[in-house]
């Protein structure tokens, strides 16, 4: 138990010396955008909207994909018994699946 409070502190001192270092070392440059409301985003740059990537949206939902596929890989890795290894083996073909079918989308997207 002392060496995980030694851990705790030490990481959390690390954390601090860290940012305050950054603080300090950061330029210090108010600008009217900057200290300026951010209630309906910065001003627009033109008249005509621009329309937004779609990849970007995809690229979330690869990412997603990916993070959650390493959560249930590592709760499934440690079981013993057939049944969770069939499930896993499930999972991991409708994972294949669905980044393929993903990554089809966002080629095709951004050939666009």
């Amino acid at each position: 138990m002392d060496n995980f409070i030694l851990y705790t502190i030490g990481i959390s001192v690390s954390i601090f010396i860290i940012y305050f270092i950054g603080v300090m070392n950061a330029p210090y440059d108010p600008q009217t955008v900057k200290n300026d409301h951010f209630e309906c985003g910065l001003p627009v740059s033109s008249a005509t909207p621009k329309r937004a990537n779609f990849g970007f949206f995809i690229f979330a939902i690869l990412f997603i994909i990916a993070d959650m596929s390493g959560l249930f890989f590592t709760l499934v890795v440690f079981a013993d018994n057939l049944h969770a290894q069939l499930i896993a083996s499930i999972f991991a073909l409708i994972l294949a699946v669905s980044m393929s079918i993903a990554m089809r989308e966002y080629n095709s997207v951004k050939d666009i």
